[in-house]
């Protein structure tokens, strides 16, 4: 990227920043190390080519530090401490989105594979139920540039949580049917359930308890509210 052409410390920071989805690497690098299969799942419209090159030149620049693994092959990317820095930066770039960009979603922005990885990076370890509890996810109208499959699984029993795409064969406490987009919105805080467009577009089946637990767990809330994504490893989460 060429530079600004100045000494300023914003234009200098940017020409390391502001890059094409470099943002995004550090973003996924706040929630903790990381191998390149890793990044390439969660930024799945990111080239392999450039993901290497983006991650070459963090790695120059003092942002990103590479190790290799102690077994197998591939290396473990993890933010160095000047690339700590960048986690308050990114936590205030989530919030004005939140804020200031609800309007510029686009239906091929709603992926369910980001969606719940989201999900699940936001439960707090210690919130998991010791017993294991599984929940199933059958979205609907998935934009056709997204991946198609249609059923998802998240089964928590502390202190894992895992994300199946295939069913993992236990016995299934909630599911949850809903349109796409709807869910997102109500995820993000942007739409609660109570209102008319949630309650049409979502669905709970399942006993009482296990709603309400669902809820508590994922933060859904009968009316719209400000998320606070935090932007750290699992095991920092707060109840």
């Amino acid at each position: 990227m060429p530079g600004y052409g100045q000494f300023c410390p914003v234009a200098k920071t940017c020409e390391l920043f502001a890059e094409r989805w470099t943002p995004l690497i550090v973003r996924e690098l706040c929630c903790g190390p990381a191998q390149f299969n890793d990044l390439r799942r969660r930024l799945p419209l990111m080239s392999k080519t450039l993901l290497a090159q983006r991650l070459r030149d963090l790695e120059h620049n003092g942002i990103v530090s590479t190790t290799t693994k102690d077994s197998g092959h591939g290396n473990i990317y993890a933010l160095t401490q000047a690339g700590e820095e960048f986690r308050p930066i990114i936590a205030a770039l989530s919030l004005w989105g939140q804020r200031h960009t609800q309007h510029i979603l686009r239906p091929e922005d709603f992926d369910p594979h980001f969606l719940l990885q989201s999900v699940v990076g936001q439960i707090p370890r210690e919130a998991c139920p010791a017993a294991r509890f599984v929940i199933r996810f059958d979205f609907r109208n998935i934009p056709a540039a997204r991946t198609a499959q249609r059923s998802w699984w998240i089964v928590l029993m502390h202190p894992h949580i895992d994300l199946c795409m295939k069913d993992p064969g236990h016995a299934v406490d909630l599911v949850i049917a809903a349109d796409i987009e709807t869910f997102t919105r109500a995820w993000m805080g942007y739409l609660g359930l109570a209102e008319e467009t949630a309650r049409r577009g979502i669905g709970f089946e399942g006993p009482p308890e296990a709603v309400e637990r669902a809820k508590a767990l994922m933060g859904l809330f009968d009316r719209a509210r400000e998320r606070r994504f935090t932007f750290a490893p699992p095991e920092m989460l707060d109840a």
